[in-house]
């Protein structure tokens, strides 16, 4: 994973120093505050629609659910983004981090693993769509082996992770915590409900599973609203529809691409690459993707500085229990 966090830094700086850093840093300036705040709206819709989507999936949830499911989903893209070394590191703390507003543990690590697997096959019908629009608008463009491949290993992944669900794979991650010696982070862990039986129970309610992919749809096309609104305020706005291909192409990429912490690299060759079918020049792409690299540090650093001052309290509220 460090190898890959280095080769990825590697290749993103080289490809700024190739294609003139100033050329790409004032195209990203030129978005402004203005475009940095537009880009955050969108990012809180989008964020809104997750913790619909993993509500949807919670069959025990309390009373505060919405509120918790935002927390959740907000510190899982947060850790995701910026600094997580592990792929499910941001899964995992949010799971954890349900158990503290009520949910059962099983049932917490459950409706994360179902919610990540809805949210990737959602991910893989919105791209398939983008290739449908692709392919009937540019006739002419021929699919590089780059932009198969990059598919071919999200819709993989996630063949892969279901079925990895319903071969029982995931019954180890019920002793995962005692193997660890993990029980202080989780509450009432004897008395949980296993994660393979709360998946089970889950993918029985057919209504709550078809409204969590439903919601996580919509997130999607409204995320691709990031690419068509940033290059807006960069002076360089191209037709919705483009906007909407492009995204649905450069998520699969990050998919396929899950091995490298914070898909550096690959975001940027994605967008150089994809930026070109549309008249993008490869400076006017790099800087697409460094605003949305700053939209997530605007949103993800506050969420990890609230996350440790939180973790701060338990531990302190540990430690006092355990002197009493």
């Amino acid at each position: 994973m460090i190898v890959a966090l280095l080769l990825g830094l590697a290749l993103t700086t080289g490809l700024i120093l190739h294609f003139g850093w100033h050329d790409v840093v004032d195209a990203a300036l030129a978005a402004g505050w203005q475009g940095l705040a537009a880009l955050t709206g969108i990012y809180v819709v989008c964020l809104l629609l997750c913790a619909l989507a993993l509500q949807a999936v919670i069959l025990d949830a309390p009373s505060n659910s919405i509120v918790a499911c935002l927390w959740v989903r907000w510190l899982r893209e947060s850790i995701g983004n910026l600094i997580a070394l592990l792929p499910t590191a941001g899964e995992i703390a949010g799971a954890r981090e349900l158990t503290f507003y009520g949910v059962r543990p099983g049932m917490a690590g459950a409706s994360t693993i179902v919610d990540l697997t809805l949210e990737l096959v959602s991910q893989i019908v919105f791209t398939l769509f983008g290739l449908a629009l692709l392919l009937t608008w540019y006739q002419g463009i021929a699919m590089g082996p780059w932009l198969v491949g990059g598919v071919s290993v999200s819709v993989v992944a996630a063949a892969g992770f279901i079925l990895a669900q319903r071969k029982g794979l995931f019954r180890f991650l019920e002793r995962l915590p005692e193997l660890l010696d993990l029980k202080w982070a989780w509450t009432v862990l004897p008395d949980a409900e296993g994660i393979h039986a709360g998946i089970k129970s889950i993918y029985r309610h057919y209504k709550r599973v078809l409204t969590s992919a439903l919601l996580h749809l919509a997130g999607w096309i409204v995320g691709a609203g990031e690419a068509w609104v940033g290059l807006w305020f960069m002076g360089h706005a191209i037709a919705w529809s483009d906007a909407l291909i492009l995204e649905s192409i450069a998520f699969a990429l990050r998919t396929a691409a899950f091995m490298v912490p914070s898909r550096l690299g690959v975001q940027e060759g994605g967008y150089i690459l994809l930026g070109g079918l549309f008249g993008l020049s490869p400076d006017v792409a790099l800087a697409l993707s460094l605003l949305k690299r700053g939209r997530e540090i605007t949103t993800g650093l506050p969420c990890l500085i609230i996350w440790q001052g939180v973790e701060a309290r338990r531990l302190w509220q540990r430690r006092a229990k355990s002197s009493w």
